[in-house]
């Protein structure tokens, strides 16, 4: 009995042990769910890497800004002197020349150009102009590019230097045809080819307030490091303009010498440099841009806009940028881009910074690109007090239809911050994710979109927006459909989603108010609808019928071994198997049984009486009357 108890008992223990071990391993070890669940992640993909010179080009921009604001301020102090500059002059600038014109009714072309800068643009023997000096247009003058029978500019680039267009509220026409385009580019013409080095500068334009009129015409190979110098720049402006009259008051005796603190100022090929003074008062200037028919290809900023309003832009091509391609990078406003294409740049395809409002991207291609394929940011400039004194509004009132994002290295769109933005009607194909929805974005509406092949999420709302809408989105081929992490006041709403290959749809995190609901899923994975890590969210009316559950065993197992419950089953076992051992204890003591019935006498197991001879012994003596047969039955059995 004793050694039965103790076979129990230490059954009982094994049995302890080893479900403490289990226990203690699926305590451990994640969920296969958990590992294979993607977290959301947001780490931004570096893109292409740039190849210029960032310590040098960085001085050339501020080089290139102090150029300008020397050109603007000699311009202004040769007004106020009382100096005629009625006519374009030109200005030495450091080792360079910058041809200054000045407000006119008519536009400049470029006949004017030939007889202004006979030595610095100059007809090359197969019909295109090399332009080798720089030119600023001022406020009230238009510069026009233009020609029946096509043309093409190049801007002299290369080691020694490069040269720029640049108006300070000026405007500037590049128009060409169908037939006849313009092209302006970057050139070297020792080389004789585009200027493809940023390392030691490279030409760019630059629409400094004003207008922009860019229509048939192509910009390649453009621009260095920054946005401002970065191929082709529309800008606005906050430098002063001076009244027409103000160097030309009654009574004023004006001026004649050609030298303004100490800057000369030399006379142009044919025209004097004597008359009246001009340009207007001004303080702040938008820029507004028309924009149709062009091609921005191989600049370091495909296309630039800061502090722009009203810009139309259709039918463009933006490409192989060496940074971003399409960027409005602050105070864009009210502004439409419709069938633009972005393709193959190094970063962001089309890139949207904070500070803008009102604006509409329809028809977008954005494909190949190194980072995202369009970029929505509608953050505000600061999160509190800050040296600038940046407000902490939060813009938006932007929107994206009819759109396709592909085959980008990150994100097909993303939308950072920002308040009432729409994405709808476009397709997300290809991308690590399709569609994500971040940092505090607020009345977001992701709508009736396609979003396919996503090697992580289809579509991810994270780190803390509100009131998203997630509704009417057909997601195909993803590890998660929707997912939802860190999101409050969502719904997710008669979305179709198909090929998941983890979860239909995931909550993590506090999401108070979010509705998972009226959803058809499909899709294999531990869950269709996962929401057991989320704070707050609900599900109701979704169609999971076709999801096929692959949960793995140990996650299984998890669900069921709790801590309490395998507690309560190794108790139930240890009290199971002592009963089972009394029970088989009792059946072996029936009643009425002779304990020692089962014995036999140790004769019964010996063959009998033995031969003395047959072991070489001397036969026993012979024993009279019974007492011989007794002591010879002993002997015998002493023998055996």
């Amino acid at each position: 009995m004793s050694a039965v108890r103790t076979s129990v008992l230490r059954g009982a223990t094994a049995l302890a042990i080893g479900a403490g071990l289990v226990l203690a391993g699926l305590a451990a070890a994640p969920t296969a769910a958990a590992a294979a669940t993607p977290t959301g992640s947001t780490t931004v993909s570096a893109g292409r890497p740039y190849a210029g010179d960032p310590d040098k080009e960085a001085r050339l921009v501020a080089a290139e800004n102090d150029r300008i604001y020397n050109v603007r301020a000699l311009a202004s102090a040769a007004r106020w002197s009382g100096l005629a500059v009625s006519q374009p002059y030109r200005l030495a600038t450091g080792s360079s020349y910058t041809l200054v014109l000045v407000a006119r009714g008519a536009a400049y072309t470029i006949d004017d150009l030939t007889e202004l800068a006979p030595s610095t643009f100059v007809k090359q023997p197969d019909g295109s102009w090399l332009l080798s000096e720089n030119i600023v247009v001022e406020n009230g003058a238009t510069l026009r590019l233009a020609s029946p029978d096509g043309l093409r500019v190049h801007l002299e680039s290369n080691h020694e230097g490069f040269v720029s267009i640049v108006t300070q509220a000026g405007g500037i026409q590049v128009i060409g045809s169908a037939k006849a385009p313009v092209a302006i580019d970057a050139w070297d013409p020792q080389a004789g080819a585009v200027d493809e080095q940023t390392s030691d500068g490279r030409a760019y334009v630059r629409v400094q307030g004003g207008t922009a009129t860019l229509q048939h015409a192509s910009f390649s190979h453009l621009g260095f490091w920054s946005g401002t110098t970065g191929g082709v720049s529309l800008t606005g402006t906050d430098l002063t303009t001076l009244d027409r009259a103000s160097g030309d008051q009654e009574g004023k005796t004006k001026r004649t010498t050609k030298d303004v603190f100490g800057n000369a100022i030399l006379p142009t090929g044919a025209l004097p440099s004597t008359g009246e003074g001009s340009a207007n008062a001004g303080s702040y200037s938008y820029v507004s841009a028309l924009v149709q028919h062009v091609t921005f290809d191989g600049n370091a900023f495909g296309l630039f806009l800061t502090s722009a309003d009203g810009v139309t832009m259709s039918d463009a091509t933006v490409k192989r940028s060496l940074i971003d391609g399409l960027v409005l990078h602050r105070y864009v406003t009210n502004s439409t881009f419709t069938s633009v294409r972005a393709t193959g740049n190094a970063m962001d395809g089309v890139k949207m910074t904070r500070a803008s409002t009102g604006i509409v991207f329809s028809q977008v291609r954005a494909t190949d690109n190194g980072r995202n394929g369009i970029t929505l940011n509608g953050s505000g400039l600061a999160a509190g007090p800050n040296a600038a004194g940046m407000p902490t509004t939060t813009y938006g009132n932007n929107a994206l239809t009819d759109s396709t994002s592909s085959d980008n290295g990150r994100y097909g769109v993303e939308v950072i911050g920002g308040k009432n933005v729409r994405v709808s009607g476009s397709t997300a194909a290809g991308n690590e994710m399709g569609i994500v929805v971040r940092h505090d974005a607020d009345d977001v509406v992701i709508r009736n979109n396609v979003v396919k092949d996503s090697a992580q999420n289809g579509i991810a709302v994270l780190d803390g927006p509100t009131a998203t809408e997630v509704s009417e989105n057909s997601v195909n081929g993803a590890e998660i459909g929707v997912y939802l992490r860190e999101s409050t006041a969502s719904s997710v709403t008669d979305n179709t989603i198909s090929a998941a290959r983890v979860h239909g749809v995931t909550t993590v995190g506090p999401s108070a108010g979010t509705a998972i609901e009226d959803n058809a899923v499909r899709g294999s994975g531990p869950s269709a609808i996962d929401l057991a890590r989320s704070d707050g969210a609900a599900q109701e009316g979704n169609t999971t019928v076709q999801w096929h559950s692959t949960k793995p065993l140990l996650v299984t197992l998890r669900a069921v071994f709790q801590p309490l419950t395998v507690l309560w089953l190794v108790l139930l076992t240890v009290v199971l198997v002592a009963a089972v051992g009394g029970v088989r204890r009792r059946r072996r003591a029936e009643p009425g049984e002779h304990p020692y019935a089962k014995l036999a006498p140790l004769s019964s197991f010996t063959r009998g009486a033995i031969d003395p001879a047959t072991l070489g012994l001397p036969p026993a003596p012979a024993l009279q009357g019974s007492h011989a047969a007794d002591t010879g039955a002993s002997s015998s059995r002493t023998v055996s």
